[in-house]
């Protein structure tokens, strides 16, 4: 659920009449230690412990990780994002898409703080979204001021590991507090100098919203890596909305840059890939395999 400075804390998911699990404070086998090595037991591992001893022995075999942050199990990631305050940003929601294809996990994108905008602010963003990302991609907008959208949120969450993610100062804090219907977590507003979220979150973290459904929250950040990738190829693979056209391509290693009759640039002119989606390719083929 939680680890610091070599300790882990582990929940043996066994409910008593108040509902709460038990968490014990454990160390983990001298023989599952790889030197410095920050994957021998991460946040979401499923593993065996000694409860007498407070010692972790076994780990079972991961079916996902996140490298940032480090987490492992995860159903789907919550991208959260605010349409203001601060300023949604595409770019950096496309390369957290990225990221998570990358890693083979689902998003789901959360919209907070729609209070803040009018109806038809909100509804232009939305169709600009479902222009982009497809109308099949899963857009929870919410408002945990006015309480808008959680319910609905809870339902599509319930049963499963879910991380939130997003840059600091969206509302991450706020809205595991109201998901899980405690203040367990602190919160700060956007810096009005800088237009920019502080950070609250320091470390990931897993909390149980009810017995099968886990929330994690996640440090902020204000910048993010694109993913190492070991070829130029393997980069299309990312783009789902690229599937339907790659074979129509004249070149099997067309990266669809300035190949000429390349079936991608095709149908961003047919207007089947959106441009937005087709000028972040060329932008992330650039910027990861600029050296």
């Amino acid at each position: 659920m939680r680890k610091i400075k070599g300790f882990y804390y582990v929940s043996d998911e066994k409910y008593n009449h108040l509902k709460k699990e038990n968490i014990y404070e454990c160390k983990l086998k001298g023989t599952l230690k790889v030197k410095n090595n920050k994957m021998n037991c991460i946040i979401g591992d499923i593993v065996e412990f000694d409860e007498n001893e407070k010692v972790i022995t076994g780990i079972d075999e991961r079916k996902n990780f996140l490298y940032r942050p480090l987490l492992a199990n995860i159903d789907f990631i919550g991208i959260l994002f605010s349409i203001v305050s601060p300023e949604f940003n595409f770019n950096v929601f496309q390369k957290m898409l990225l990221n998570a294809c990358w890693q083979n996990i689902p998003a789901i994108l959360i919209i907070s703080k729609i209070d803040l905008v009018e109806k038809n602010t909100l509804d232009k963003f939305l169709n600009e979204i479902k222009k982009n990302f497809g109308k099949d991609f899963p857009v929870f907008p919410i408002s945990t001021e006015k309480n808008i959208g959680l319910t609905k949120l809870k339902e599509y969450i319930e049963g499963k590991s879910v991380t939130v993610s997003g840059p600091s100062g969206v509302g991450k804090s706020t809205l595991i507090n109201s998901l899980i219907g405690e203040e367990i977590l602190t919160t700060n507003e956007v810096s009005e100098k800088t237009s920019r979220g502080r950070h609250t979150t320091t470390e990931s973290r897993f909390f149980k919203m009810d017995i099968n459904t886990y929330i994690i929250d996640t440090p902020g950040f204000t910048s993010l890596d694109f993913p190492k990738l070991d070829n130029k190829k393997e980069l299309e693979t990312l783009f789902p909305e690229f599937l339907n056209h790659i074979q129509n391509c004249k070149f099997r290693d067309c990266l669809h840059d300035n190949e000429p009759q390349c079936g991608i640039k095709a149908a961003v002119e047919n207007n089947d890939i959106p441009r937005m989606r087709y000028d972040f390719y060329l932008n992330s083929l650039e910027n990861i395999f600029k050296n």
